[in-house]
């Protein structure tokens, strides 16, 4: 048994876009649905009608999908994002244990950060992850990297895109180099970007302390 839902099963955390109302299409009665509805029965026609709006988002991703949507889960990832860049880690035998220590701690903050802040924990986790290989000299192209695990484990393309856009952004500001969290946050806006720069920067000086 789980004690929390994720953020985008958690009614606390959602916005009014995330309840709509649309017509049915045989007899133009108002069908309300949430965001996670993915069939209703109208109360007029009772005519089952499909949420146009219905959306897989995290579930794509997610270990835990059939959870939350049962069979309208089958077919799509098994594996958590987290499992995938864990077992991607559990490749590269030249870092340290204790430099492996500190990624998972790294993650750990992350996957509460971001159900804290209602989060998309992929890019999050996936930049991050990222980050850290090339500050421990493991990857010289993080793009390519991640476009080979996109094409390999069949990752959302927008959740891709946004880590894209966060490592490159992050780069050219040469987050690797800094030693001052502080003045370093000052660069970023996104506010997604600035969980990464946080967590990384918190963590990363110890990997050349170790």
């Amino acid at each position: 048994m789980f004690a929390t839902k994720c953020p985008g099963q958690d009614m606390r955390y959602w916005t009014a876009d995330d309840v709509h109302e649309e017509k049915c299409p045989h007899c133009g009665e108002i069908v309300e649905f949430f965001k996670t509805d993915i069939r209703l029965r109208c109360r007029n026609c009772k005519t089952r009608v499909a949420n146009p709006r219905f959306n897989m988002g995290c579930a794509e991703w997610c270990a835990h999908a059939e959870m939350c949507l049962g069979s309208a889960a089958k077919g799509i990832n098994k594996k958590s994002f987290r499992t995938i860049f864990e077992e991607e880690l559990a490749r590269f035998d030249i870092i340290k244990p204790e430099h492996k220590k500190t990624m998972q701690e790294m993650i750990n903050n992350a996957e509460d950060k971001c159900r804290r802040e209602s989060i998309d924990m992929l890019p999050v986790i996936a930049s991050l992850t990222i980050l850290a290989l090339v500050k421990l000299n493991q990857l010289k192209n993080p793009g390519a990297y991640l476009e080979q695990l996109a094409v390999e484990h069949n990752l959302p393309s927008e959740a891709v895109e946004e880590t894209k856009t966060i490592i490159n952004s992050l780069l050219s500001k040469k987050i690797l180099e800094s030693k001052n969290p502080g003045d370093f946050l000052k660069k970023t806006e996104n506010t997604t970007e600035k969980i990464v720069s946080k967590l990384f920067l918190n963590e990363s000086l110890s990997f050349a302390q170790k």
